[in-house]
């Protein structure tokens, strides 16, 4: 086994219904080469439209990828960005024409952040703000890129990231999953190295757990369930006033680790440099 995975998705202290869905499957309930297929989405649309949105998503990519699909073989070396791509865009077209169907659902829309590991390699499809951070036993890297209107911002010059932490359009999204007929996705692609920690997660965490707090739960050691339970647990602490969902990988093989910059970001953060 490549991979480790513990994932726990949580109401938070105020919401009555959970609009996060997720999606853990791992070898070998996957196509020959692949290791694990990660999945966080994080629904909006008011009632229970939110968790049909993100429900949509899980459901287009364990469709793809899961036991049900059928036997495939995933080449070595493949680029496995457009395939991420392709199926963002169809869970897209689900969640679109789903909402045409039903006048309940109108507006709903989820974010997605997605990863596939093969071998040593992490491919990333992502829309929206939920993240995805990959953590050594030296530093954090937030691997994705938010699609919001204070990142935005940050990234223009016209607010600083303390500004933006506490600013009141902070949850306003520039980008997400089935509100238009078609949406851009960007992807990333990384090296891997024995030990590291890949969490992904939506914003009911990261609106409350710094970085740094993240950084040292992964470094205590914890199994990836434990290190998830006790961030959610950190977060419920603080009020969550949001569902919370993380979802934490850890990667055993490879001795060598690669290199990488120390450099890191805080909110809204870029991919990390060494990413290809």
């Amino acid at each position: 086994m490549t991979v480790v995975v513990g994932a726990v998705s949580d109401l938070g202290r105020v919401r009555t219904n959970n609009e996060d869905n997720y999606v853990v499957l791992v070898a070998p309930d996957l196509p020959a080469g692949l290791d694990a297929v990660l999945v966080v989405a994080d629904g909006m649309g008011g009632a229970q439209a939110g968790e049909v949105a993100s429900g949509l998503v899980v459901e287009r990519f364990t469709g793809s990828f899961g036991p049900d699909a059928g036997p495939q073989r995933i080449e070595a070396g493949l680029d496995l960005g457009p395939v991420l791509v392709r199926i963002i865009q169809e869970a897209n077209d689900d969640v679109f024409n789903a909402a045409l169907r039903d006048p309940r659902l109108h507006g709903m829309g989820t974010t997605v952040v997605a990863a596939a590991i093969a071998g040593d390699r992490l491919y990333l499809g992502y829309v929206g703000d939920s993240r995805a951070y990959l953590i050594d036993d030296a530093n954090i890297y937030q691997l994705n890129r938010d699609h919001s209107w204070v990142a935005e911002e940050v990234r223009a010059g016209r607010l600083t990231k303390a500004e933006a932490q506490h600013h009141p359009r902070r949850n306003v999204l520039t980008r997400a999953v089935g509100v238009v007929s078609g949406v851009e996705v960007e992807t990333q692609t990384f090296d891997l190295g024995a030990g590291d920690h890949l969490l992904m997660c939506t914003d009911g965490l990261t609106n409350l757990v710094s970085e740094s707090e993240l950084l040292q739960v992964l470094r205590d050691g914890d199994d990836p369930i434990r290190a998830a339970q006790k961030l959610i647990q950190t977060a419920n602490d603080r009020g969550s006033p949001d569902n919370v969902t993380v979802v934490i990988a850890r990667y055993l093989d490879r001795v060598k680790a690669p290199d990488r910059s120390r450099e890191t970001e805080t909110l809204p953060g870029l991919p990390a440099p060494r990413g290809r």
